[in-house]
């Protein structure tokens, strides 16, 4: 008896197109990075495959050849540092120049290979992690253009404060990126800045391309829930053993908890060793139906345990939702405003232990 992730994976499909709607004729990238966010890489890239996507994007030179090497035919836009070497060089992959380094690197990678690879230019517009300097970007923009090693195909960049409409800092980035395009007019080029905030938040900005991540898999990227995205992953562990405690009794490492009146509690087979944060440690809650289990106790590393005391149904639980299932509170979006972080460390935390079950 395991914790079971299940990936749905008509929701995927469903984001997918709702997203689409928001872009119009723009195209989606989806970040299938980090093991598709933990929904599983490859299962979710062949879905993808099937319904229109044509490219989607990692963060590793380990995600792209994983990849390449299923054979699923969608070209992979690497998102990192460039990594070249004889598995990578494949005109299935794009590579992200970040600087003037990497022109000379390519050439004097690709001259000894007599090989040619697909690029884009990525522009630091204010986010201040990869890509070039603006000042630096016209000398790399020409020597791209004139390398004989390299295919240039687009630009990009990355807003830092999507997620907040608010921010004055978007529209300067904005700006800047629309500078950097002005700067190339005459070349056929493809322009891309948005993830999944950013279409919600500056879709008039969709460009050709837009890179989105969390929102695919049917969480918010911004603070508003929305409906229309639809979870794709359901979080659930096994109830592996009921029992009655009595008043004054302790539970779990530490005596965290002292029961202060007669109760019933389930131990759930799902631990940190799975994913379960251990801030949910006496703070976190697990879901049933319509009903809401606190966890009290210290999360330990195969185990927790709840409170089922109000439970009075005549069903038996056999297992409760973690996070991502029908109860409008198991959502991600709730759950990671609760405990002040963000939804991708839930998502990203599952672990290899947790089965996955596609539907």
């Amino acid at each position: 008896m395991n914790p079971v992730a299940k990936i749905n994976l008509n929701h995927l499909v469903s984001n997918i197109n709702y997203l689409q709607s928001k872009i119009h004729s723009s195209e989606i990238y989806p970040v299938i990075k980090s093991n598709a966010y933990g929904h599983g890489a490859i299962e979710v890239a062949k879905i993808l495959s099937k319904h229109s996507v044509k490219t989607v994007c990692v963060a590793t030179k380990k995600e792209i050849l994983e990849i390449l090497n299923a054979d699923i035919g969608l070209d992979i836009f690497h998102l990192g540092k460039i990594v070249l070497c004889k598995q990578s060089i494949s005109k299935k992959v794009v590579f992200t120049i970040n600087s003037l380094a990497d022109i000379e690197y390519i050439n004097s990678k690709c001259i000894k290979r007599n090989c040619t690879i697909r690029c884009h230019i990525k522009v630091d517009t204010g986010m201040g992690r990869l890509g070039c300097s603006m000042h630096d970007f016209i000398k790399i923009f020409k020597l791209a253009i004139k390398s004989k090693f390299i295919i240039l195909e687009g630009i990009y960049s990355h807003l830092s404060c999507a997620d907040d409409k608010k921010s004055d800092y978007n529209q300067k980035q904005i700006d800047k990126f629309n500078f950097i395009i002005s700067q190339v007019k005459g070349f056929n080029l493809k322009f891309h800045l948005l993830n999944s905030a950013g279409i919600f938040n500056y879709n008039t900005y969709s460009y050709d391309y837009v890179r989105s991540g969390l929102a695919i898999y049917g969480i918010s990227p911004i603070s508003k829930l929305d409906k229309n995205l639809k979870p794709v992953m359901e979080f659930s562990a096994p109830v592996v053993l009921l029992k009655d405690i009595n008043k004054g009794d302790k539970i779990g490492y530490g005596c965290t908890f002292h029961a202060q009146k007669n109760m019933k509690i389930a131990i759930i087979q799902c631990g940190y060793a799975d994913g379960i944060p251990i801030d949910f440690s006496n703070n976190g809650y697990v879901f049933y139906n319509k009903f809401k289990f606190p966890i009290i106790g210290r999360v330990s590393m195969d185990l927790i345990c709840i409170d089922i005391t109000s439970y009075n149904e005549e069903n038996k639980i056999d297992k409760v939702v973690i996070w991502g299932g029908k109860n409008k509170y198991s959502r991600l979006e709730y759950i990671a405003k609760n405990f002040n972080t963000i939804p991708y460390v839930y998502l990203t935390g599952i672990t290899s232990r947790v089965e996955k079950e596609y539907v």
